[in-house]
C-alpha cells in the first residue's frame, strides 16, 4: 500500500477519492515490526519471547541432527566403500545383486523405497538421532501453537484498522480496473465514446478486435464498419460470407464496452445509455428444454419483446431462420412492425427479400457486386475480394444473389446453379 500510495502521489493529476490508497503507518508496524520491507508476511520472533525460545531450540536441535547424519554418512561410506548422496541415501540397480544383498545385511542402512529397477537405501537412525528427531517434532508442535496465539493477538490489534484496510482494498480494486481500462484503450487504439441523451448508435470505422486479431494471423485485414442506427428497425442484408453477423456482433460488443466505460476500437462513436442490450445470434437449440432452434429463438424473442417498452438495443442475427421461409418471412415482418412502434434501436440481419418496408432502414453488404467472377478462379480468395462495407439502400432493392456466384466458385455443378438462376428470373 505504501508503494502504491507514493506512486499515486507522484502522478500529475488529481486522483478521485475512490481511487486513493492511504499509508497506514501503525498497521504496517504491526505487520512488519522489524521494518524488513518484505512484501510477504512473516511471524517474526519478536512477536513472542516464547516463540523465540522455541525456534532457537529447534534450530540448535536440527543442526545437531544434521551433524550426526554427516558423521554417520562418513562412517558408512568408509565401511561399505560406496558414496552416499548429500541427502544421506543411495540407489542401487537390481542388476547388482551382490551389492544389494550386502547393504540389506548392513546395520547402518535400511530400505527407503524400491522399484522393479532400483532399490534405494537410507541411513538407519540410531538412538541419539531418534531422540533428536522426536525433540524437533515436539518443538515444531509447540511452535505452531505459539504462532497461532501470535496470529490471534495480531488479528485483534489489526481489527482497529479494519475499516481503513477494507477502504484501501476497495480503492486498489477501482484503481486496478482504471489502469486496465487504460491499457485496453491503448491496445485497441480506442476512442472515448460520446454518450448522448438522444436515442442513437453511431459508429464510424468500427472494428471487432477478436475478428481483426484472427485475420491478422492469416495476413488479412479487417474492413472497418460504419453505420448510423436510430430508433426503429434497421435491416442488414447480403449473402453468406458477407460479414453480416460480424457487423451485428461488432455493434453489440462496442455498445457493451461503452456501457462499461471502456474506450472502443473505432474512429468515432456516439451512443445512448441502454436499459438493456439483447442479442440473438447462432444456433439456440435447447437440449435441456427440448426446444428446436426455432422454438428456442422464439422463447428468447418473447423475453425481449416483454422488455421492448424500455430504451434498449436489440440485435438479432437471421431472424426466424429456424423455420420454413414463408412462415419465417411472415413472423419476421410481424416482429419488425411491432418493434417499429417501440423506443428501442433494433438491428436485424436477414436473407429474406421484402422486409425493408416503409420506415425500415435498409443496409446492405456490398459483397462481390463489383467483382469479375470469371477472373476469381480460386475460392480461397473470395474473402480477399469480398467488400464488407455497409451501404444504405433506398427503395425495394432485393437482396443480392452473391450466394449463387459463391456456390459456383466452390464447385457446385453448373446444372444446379442454372436451375437456381432460372427460378430467380421467373
Amino acid at each position: 500500500m505504501r508503494i502504491l500510495s507514493k506512486s499515486q502521489s507522484a502522478l500529475h493529476w488529481k486522483i478521485p477519492e475512490k481511487y486513493k490508497v492511504y499509508i497506514l503507518e501503525e498497521a504496517e508496524k504491526l505487520l512488519d515490526p522489524e521494518n524488513s520491507g518484505l512484501k510477504t508476511f512473516y511471524i517474526y520472533d519478536c512477536y513472542s519471547p516464547i516463540l523465540y525460545e522455541l525456534r532457537t531450540k529447534k534450530v540448535k536441535a536440527e543442526h545437531a541432527l544434521e551433524e550426526m547424519k554427516r558423521q554417520k554418512a562418513k562412517q558408512i561410506e568408509e565401511e561399505i566403500g560406496l558414496k552416499l548422496r548429500a541427502t544421506g541415501d543411495i540407489t542401487i540397480s537390481r542388476n547388482h545383486i551382490d551389492v544389494i544383498k550386502k547393504l540389506l545385511e548392513y546395520p547402518g542402512l535400511q530400505v527407503a523405497s524400491e522399484t522393479y529397477i532400483n532399490v534405494t537405501f537410507k541411513i538407519r537412525p540410531d538412538e541419539k538421532m531418534i531422540q533428536l528427531i522426536e525433540q524437533i517434532e515436539d518443538l515444531k508442535e509447540k511452535e505452531a501453537l505459539e504462532e497461532m496465539k501470535v496470529l490471534e493477538e495480531l488479528s485483534r490489534k489489526l481489527a482497529a484498522y479494519g475499516e481503513a484496510i477494507l477502504r484501501n482494498m476497495d480503492a486498489i480494486g477501482h484503481f486496478d480496473l482504471l489502469i486496465s481500462k487504460a491499457y485496453l484503450a491503448i491496445a485497441l487504439d480506442g476512442v472515448k465514446p460520446i454518450i448522448s441523451k438522444d436515442i442513437c448508435c453511431i459508429i464510424k470505422n468500427g472494428k471487432h478486435p477478436v475478428v481483426e486479431r484472427t485475420l491478422k494471423k492469416k495476413n488479412k485485414s479487417f474492413t472497418p464498419i460504419s453505420l448510423n442506427l436510430e430508433k426503429g428497425v434497421t435491416l442488414i442484408t447480403g449473402a453468406n460470407m458477407g460479414g453480416k453477423t460480424v457487423s451485428l456482433k461488432m455493434v453489440g460488443l462496442l455498445m457493451a464496452m461503452s456501457q462499461y466505460g471502456l474506450f472502443v476500437p473505432a474512429e468515432y462513436m456516439k451512443t445512448s445509455l441502454w436499459d438493456f442490450i439483447f442479442i440473438s445470434a447462432g444456433d439456440e437449440q435447447s437440449l435441456d428444454s427440448g426446444l428446436s432452434t426455432f422454438g428456442a429463438e422464439m422463447k428468447s424473442i418473447k423475453e425481449m419483446l416483454d422488455m421492448s417498452d424500455q430504451q434498449g438495443l436489440i440485435l438479432i442475427d437471421e431472424l426466424a431462420r429456424g423455420t420454413n421461409p414463408r412462415e419465417g418471412f411472415a413472423i419476421s415482418y410481424g416482429i419488425i412492425k411491432y418493434l417499429m412502434k417501440k423506443q428501442c434501436v433494433t438491428l436485424i440481419t436477414t436473407h429474406f427479400d421484402g422486409l425493408a418496408k416503409e420506415g425500415v432502414k435498409h443496409l446492405q453488404v456490398k459483397g462481390l457486386r463489383n467483382v469479375d467472377y470469371d477472373k476469381l478462379g480460386n475460392p480461397d480468395i473470395i474473402s480477399q475480394y469480398m467488400d464488407y462495407t455497409l451501404i444504405e439502400i433506398k427503395g425495394s432493392t432485393k437482396v443480392p444473389k452473391d450466394a449463387i456466384n459463391i456456390s459456383r466458385l466452390l464447385g457446385i455443378p453448373e446444372e444446379i446453379l442454372k436451375e437456381a438462376e432460372n427460378i430467380l428470373e421467373n
